[in-house]
Parts: structure tokens; C-alpha cells; sequence
């Protein structure tokens, strides 16, 4: 469970982020990229919402440690012995 919760809070982190960046990256000052860009930014802020953690780097560590804690699970399975 702590593993599926993990890739939840990653991903919805992570989609937020991209959101993020993609509305700073946005050129242009016409109204409607100006709408366009807080769209993005307020879609952002809902996926930190949905995550309850807003440190990507926080999150990233928790999926590493879910990944490795799960190949060491693998590799010392029952047909290791």
C-alpha cells in the first residue's frame, strides 16, 4: 500500500510540475495566453492539492525508496533460495 500511495503522490506531484513549467515557459502577453498560462497554473495547484506534498525532490526520494525497496524484493525471492 505505502508503494501504491507513493506512485499516487509522485505522479500527481510530477503532473503538477510539468504543469508548472509549461505555463512559465509560455511566451507572448495577448490575453488569452494570459489565460491560458493561469488555467495551467491553477491545474498545477490542484495536483500539489491532490498530492498534499508540494517538494518534488521529497517525493522523488520516497519513489526511489519504494523502487529499490522492491527490486531488493525481487531479487531475494523464494527462487533465490
Amino acid at each position: 500500500m505505502l508503494a501504491v500511495a507513493a506512485l499516487y503522490v509522485t505522479g500527481q506531484t510530477l503532473r503538477g510540475w510539468r504543469l508548472e513549467a509549461q505555463a512559465e515557459a509560455m511566451v507572448g502577453d495577448s490575453e488569452q495566453n494570459r489565460q491560458i498560462k493561469n488555467e495551467k497554473i491553477a491545474d498545477a495547484k490542484t495536483f500539489y492539492a491532490m498530492a498534499s506534498l508540494t517538494k518534488v525532490w521529497v517525493l522523488l526520494l520516497i519513489f526511489l525508496g519504494t523502487l529499490i525497496n522492491v527490486g531488493l524484493g525481487i531479487a531475494q525471492g523464494p527462487w533465490t533460495g
